[in-house]
Parts: structure tokens; C-alpha cells; sequence
């Protein structure tokens, strides 16, 4: 596995994780104080580092940030044809 800034892997975390979540409206300030939060994090870890392995970090060591998975609705059309959804 490839090691990468950790900054970089900071703006990549909270947009895949922290915006895709839902629960951070990004016109408000909810989404700037979490952003600050993953960036303070930054001291305590490696210049470089996997994206596992920072993903892995914040999930154990920061209490602020516990994302949940999106949750999709039954789409008609796969329950016709039997496709089953996520999570069940």
C-alpha cells in the first residue's frame, strides 16, 4: 500500500466520510468545526501514512467522529427482479 500526506488524506477522509454522511450541512458551521477537528489530528500522526491506516485512527482514537453509512431506499425496480438491498 502507497503512504501519502496526511493532509491529503485529510481532505480525502472528510470528503468521502464527513460530506457523504449526511449529517454535516455544508453551508453551516458544523462542517467547518469538523474539518478543524480531523486537521488537529494531524499532530499526533505520521507525516505519511495509508489510507487504512487513517481511517483505522480516527475510527479508534477521535470520539468526535463515528460516520454512519448512508442509508438507501428500496429501489422498485431491483425488488422486482430480486436484488437485495444493502444492509440486509
Amino acid at each position: 500500500m502507497r503512504a501519502y500526506k496526511t493532509e491529503h488524506i485529510t481532505n480525502w477522509y472528510y470528503g468521502n466520510y464527513c460530506v457523504r454522511c449526511g449529517r454535516i450541512d455544508i453551508d453551516g458551521n458544523q462542517g467547518r468545526d469538523c474539518y478543524d477537528r480531523l486537521r488537529s489530528l494531524n499532530n499526533a500522526l505520521p507525516e505519511e501514512l495509508t489510507h487504512k491506516e487513517y481511517v483505522q485512527y480516527v475510527k479508534n482514537k477521535a470520539g468526535f467522529c463515528r460516520p454512519t453509512p448512508r442509508t438507501f431506499h428500496e429501489c422498485p425496480i431491483c425488488k422486482a427482479l430480486g436484488v437485495p438491498t444493502h444492509g440486509k
